[in-house]
């Protein structure tokens, strides 16, 4: 009984998760979309925690601490290769950490692309890069039945296709000077 309860609170957690999500693709100044994605990752956290997906909750707090890393980055202009092999590094030993079964795979591969794809400077590139992230993270989720991560990670892929479409258009209306 209180296990089921639990396992809803989770439920709804993940669905908080998605609205914090969205929240943060509206802000404007770097801080408060750091606010907005690390309390979205630490509600993440507690989602699969609550829903029985330990090693993606271990990975949501990894990603909070991610999110302050390239904050800083950021703001120092750095570009070095430090920050990606370090986080990939961390997502690797936690995920063995918190090995739930052989889709735990299935989620290192996406969080492997995502963080080449944050390290990444060019939008379109890294457009293109969640574009292998949000399957393998949408499968995931699928897979351990998180409502919340499996919206999360359809609207990611679409706005990444989107973005991608999008983009690709606006660049081929500019006319290219010779």
């Amino acid at each position: 009984m209180i296990e089921d309860i639990l396992y809803y609170i989770g439920q709804f957690l993940g669905i908080a998760a998605v609205v914090l999500g969205f929240v943060t693709f509206q802000l404007k100044t770097p801080k408060r979309i750091l606010a907005c994605q690390s309390t979205c990752a630490l509600v993440f956290a507690l989602h699969y925690l609550l829903i029985g997906a330990p090693g993606a909750a271990a990975l949501n707090l990894l990603a909070a601490f991610n999110d302050i890393l390239y904050f800083f980055r950021a703001k120092r202009g750095s570009h070095s290769l430090f920050e990606p092999i370090f986080y990939i590094t961390m997502i690797t030993v936690t995920s063995i950490l918190t090995w739930e079964a052989w889709y735990t795979v299935i989620l290192m591969c996406g969080l492997y692309a995502a963080a080449i794809g944050l390290s990444l400077s060019n939008p379109q590139t890294t457009r293109k890069v969640m574009l292998i992230k949000a399957p393998l993270c949408l499968a995931y989720n699928a897979l351990v039945l998180s409502v919340g991560g499996v919206i999360y990670e359809a609207a990611v892929l679409a706005s990444a296709i989107i973005g991608l479409i999008r983009n690709r258009q606006k660049s081929l209306d500019t006319p290219k000077e010779l």
